[in-house]
């Protein structure tokens, strides 16, 4: 989060993607870091074990998300 929003302060456009067991984290790093309500991507946990196939197949139903908040 810490990096996003560092990168959104540059003038950069960035966008949080994360697996669904750190969102609440994410969430409260950034109401600390004064940006409560972020954008947040949420793909499902864990992803660690994924095979390439399936881990594309989550990227590309997050994808639409991560594109609308860069633009």
């Amino acid at each position: 989060m810490h990096d996003v929003l560092m990168l959104e302060h540059l003038g950069l456009p960035a966008a949080l993607l994360c697996t669904s067991n750190f969102t609440h984290t994410a969430r409260v790093m950034a109401e600390q870091l004064g940006n409560g309500g972020y954008p947040i991507v949420e793909i499902d946990h864990p992803i660690g074990r994924l095979d390439g196939k399936a881990l594309a197949a989550q990227i590309d139903q997050a994808l639409d998300k991560v594109i609308e908040q860069l633009m």
